[in-house]
């Protein structure tokens, strides 16, 4: 740990204007440091068992932001569609429309349709600026079918402002659907947590009374394989 304090990078500050930016330092040398000293001193089912729950909490830290981004996301382009069919409504031009709502936006949402924006000024089609969006973005369902309602707009003669109102309309009962479900699965996902916390509680008694469990499990041979195959339980579990 000492060595890892002494190669971590100072955290650099820069003023740019009322915003301050901060530099976090990066945790690759104390995380490279930790796994040489636990690959020499600890023993393989030990150093397994690090490794798959390390990996475990990773995965579920990851699910847990892409939720986050999802809900996050799909509330801005919410916003920017009721700025779009909006300014499509009173007569604005396409291009004037993605311009309008581009500002309105933040984040991804913005700067894909200030591409889209661009591509049209441009003369490309804008079914092919809202499909470009869809692999780089978390609603990449979303985009998608907004490029197939504005194809089918201009393929059938229908108003453009209807149509996108239409797909906002899904977009919102998509997501409506998502917090329903996210919300039903809150009470599972804690009782799992509650569930996985019990063998650590059970080894805390362990200790407390003397029986030294930790000790039979972390110093390798057959308790270091038990621990490993209660790790992979409880992550299967988990995940």
């Amino acid at each position: 740990l000492a060595a890892a304090l002494l190669v971590l990078p100072v955290p650099g500050r820069r003023m740019s204007g009322t915003h301050r930016a901060v530099r976090r330092p990066s945790a690759a040398p104390a995380a490279a440091v930790v796994a040489v000293l636990a690959a020499v001193l600890l023993p393989v089912p030990t150093l397994l068992s690090a490794g798959v729950a390390a990996t475990t909490v990773s995965v579920r830290r990851r699910r847990a932001r892409c939720r986050r981004l999802v809900s996050e996301e799909a509330g801005v382009l919410v916003g920017a569609l009721e700025v779009l069919v909006g300014e499509l409504r009173i007569g604005a031009h396409p291009v004037a429309a993605f311009d309008v709502a581009a500002r309105e936006s933040t984040g991804l949402v913005a700067r894909v349709l200030s591409g889209v924006a661009a591509r049209a000024r441009l003369g490309a089609d804008v079914v092919s600026g809202l499909v470009a969006a869809a692999p780089g973005s978390q609603l990449g369902a979303e985009w998608n079918r907004l490029a197939v309602a504005w194809r089918l707009a201009g393929e059938h003669g229908i108003p453009i402002a209807a149509v996108m109102r239409g797909a906002q309309a899904d977009i919102v009962e998509r997501q409506r659907f998502r917090r329903q479900v996210q919300s039903a699965l809150a009470g599972a996902r804690a009782s799992a947590g509650i569930l996985a916390a019990l063998p650590v509680a059970g080894l805390a008694l362990g200790q407390a009374i003397g029986a030294d469990p930790v000790s039979f499990l972390v110093r390798g041979g057959v308790g270091g394989w038990f621990l490993l195959t209660g790790v992979v339980l409880l992550a299967a579990g988990m995940l």
